[in-house]
């Protein structure tokens, strides 16, 4: 993905729903130039992230599912 991405009050909303999320009326209009900014950032960290010098990066944060049969 190249370039900035353009998100509209309607997208907004529909990410919203998808995701269950509760959004006052007229919230729209605040998050979406918000959402661009924060859309432009992750793309180019995923870029550079691509890149040959990071293949061997792994993430210090390491995210443990609990077994299902312990939970049981």
């Amino acid at each position: 993905m190249t370039g900035r991405v353009e998100v509209s009050e309607a997208t907004v909303r529909a990410l919203a729903d998808l995701a269950g999320l509760p959004l006052e009326e007229g919230r729209e209009a605040l998050i979406a130039p918000q959402l661009v900014e924060w859309l432009a950032g992750a793309n180019e960290l995923s870029r550079k992230m691509a890149g040959p010098e990071h293949r061997e990066v792994t993430p210090i944060t390491v995210f443990v599912h609990p077994n299902v049969e312990d939970a049981e």
